[in-house]
């Protein structure tokens, strides 16, 4: 058979586009979607209509890869961040830190204390630290959830400085209260289950360097891209929502590895 000569034509077309290129008969070309070389705007709709209708995947096949260049460039511009503002990430003396504190890898973990998922993560954070005694913890408190939100954060701050907030943040991850109906009496119990002087912890919650502290955080979400609770960042790699352990375990595992050649 003769070789076909085939004109390379652009498409402009919302799905994905082919080139035209010389065919021979010598051998089988593989399974592919259909070359369009009509320049007939009517004809090669047509052809792409009717394309799609006999092959319905290449829609989810195109989704899929769409999804995953999404996923790339937002996972290479929270790397980019992480990097911008590494030590108000990890070297903020302000931020709550449990585990290891000379870890080898940390973890940062944005949480709001009315977030179900968070309270679904907590029991994984604190089995995280007990199988892995090289993991340090920072705790950035991210009250986006209103004003139940922003009582709890501040409240949770304000414990550190009875150098009781391992005890409280737990207590408050445990609570059963629905989201966003935490109230400042329920709050209390809680304080005082858990050993917290109530009437110093109130007095401490109105510091206006709770209030500042706070307020960074939020910021810092931001500039980091997150807009929702739990965020993980494990090394230079930024997770939105509630990450499943094995995936941790993995993060961590990933990020120990780098941080042992980088000191190689």
């Amino acid at each position: 058979m003769r070789r076909l000569a085939l004109t390379l034509v652009t498409i402009s077309s919302p799905f994905a586009l082919a080139s035209c290129a010389g065919l021979s008969s010598d051998t089988e070309p593989p399974l592919q979607p259909p070359v369009l070389c009509s320049t007939d705007t009517t004809t090669r709709d047509a052809m792409i209509h009717d394309a799609l209708l006999s092959h319905p995947e290449w829609l989810m096949e195109m989704s899929q890869a769409m999804r995953q260049r999404q996923q790339a460039a937002q996972q290479q511009t929270a790397k980019q961040a992480i990097a911008q503002n590494h030590d108000t990430l990890f070297a903020d003396p302000a931020d709550p830190v449990a585990g290891n504190p000379a870890g080898a890898v940390t973890v940062v973990l944005f949480f709001d204390a009315s977030c179900p998922y968070c309270k679904q993560v907590s029991p994984d954070i604190d089995r995280l630290m007990q199988e892995n005694p090289d993991v340090r913890v920072i705790f950035k408190e991210f009250p986006i959830l209103g004003p139940a939100s922003q009582l709890a954060a501040t409240a949770g701050l304000a414990s550190l400085k009875q150098g009781k907030y391992d005890a409280f943040h737990r207590a408050l991850m445990a609570d059963k209260t629905p989201e966003h109906q935490l109230a400042e009496p329920h709050l209390m119990e809680i304080a005082k289950s858990v050993g917290l002087d109530g009437v110093r912890l109130k007095k401490d919650m109105s510091s206006p360097e709770i209030a500042q502290k706070l307020a960074a955080n939020i910021e810092l979400g931001h500039r980091l891209g997150i807009t929702g609770t739990p965020g993980l960042i494990i090394g230079d790699r930024l997770t939105p929502g509630a990450m499943p352990y094995a995936a941790m375990v993995e993060a961590v595992a990933t990020a120990r590895a780098s941080q042992s050649a980088e000191n190689r």
